[in-house]
């Protein structure tokens, strides 16, 4: 996968901007693949590992060039709501974290209140992936199938903004390539690895794997400016995370694998 992303940023970079976001999405991978190891060996703890992925997300976080603003849906009185109290932004805490409302309610600036929210979605996607191990080919198989709807998305976007190349690279044109290009080398890796890895499996993929993979999705949303998106990708890891709390929070015991007699 390096070696692919590696050509890749070769072949294609042009530009601070480019090479910037490509050095960033390797420096998050990487951090991430380091922290899959050291846990695979020392066993790191969970309070630990959400301060290490503080870090992990630095690079991306730095880079970003998107915009912080929200859609809101048209449920109920939602948009009439935001409508009525455009006032928040004036207030205090609003002009702390840059909020703004505008077109009579549907568009939210969330401002700082949207880099804590993608710092949320890294350590989330980074540790959604893991908490879901334990079966053979469900690391894996789960990230395959989001990173192919990433790569539907990415394309969807690419295709609906006509067929000229300067059509397709205008606005997030770009980036949406870009995260097609993390998305493409993945899937192939990870084909490779889940044909090893389905039952029966002849290759366990440890921690390693699902640091990486969550890396890899977070980098590619991210990056892609699309983190909304991924969240809806990742609802069934959402649910898995809340069913496992008493777990995490030793409310009830873990149970430990047990290979079979």
């Amino acid at each position: 996968f390096m070696i692919c992303i590696g050509v890749i940023q070769v072949c294609v970079a042009r530009g601070n901007d480019q090479l910037m976001e490509f050095n960033a999405s390797l420096s998050s991978i990487c951090f991430a693949v380091l922290l899959g190891l050291c846990d695979d060996i020392i066993d790191i703890k969970w309070k630990h590992k959400l301060q290490i992925g503080a870090f992990m997300a630095l690079p991306l976080l730095i880079s970003y060039q998107g915009g912080t603003t929200i859609l809101i849906p048209e449920i109920g009185p939602l948009r009439k709501f935001f409508n009525d109290n455009k006032s928040m932004g004036d207030t205090f805490i609003g002009n702390l974290l840059q909020i703004e409302i505008d077109g009579e309610g549907s568009l939210f600036d969330l401002g700082f209140l949207y880099y804590v929210y993608m710092f949320v979605l890294i350590v989330f996607c980074t540790n959604s992936i893991n908490i879901y191990a334990g079966i053979n080919g469900l690391e894996v198989g789960q990230s395959v199938v989001m990173a192919c709807s990433v790569s539907v998305v990415n394309l969807l976007e690419l295709t609906w903004r006509g067929g000229s190349q300067e059509d397709i690279l205008s606005g997030d044109g770009r980036n949406h390539l870009f995260s097609l290009m993390l998305m493409l080398p993945f899937i192939s890796t990870s084909l490779a690895l889940l044909k090893f890895n389905f039952y029966p499996a002849k290759v366990f993929v440890g921690d390693v794997y699902p640091y990486y993979a969550g890396m890899t999705l977070a980098t590619s949303a991210i990056l892609g400016h699309f983190a909304k998106s991924l969240f809806l990708l990742m609802v069934p890891q959402l649910l898995n995370f809340v069913y496992s709390l008493p777990q995490l929070f030793h409310f009830v015991p873990i149970p430990r694998h047990r290979l079979p007699k």
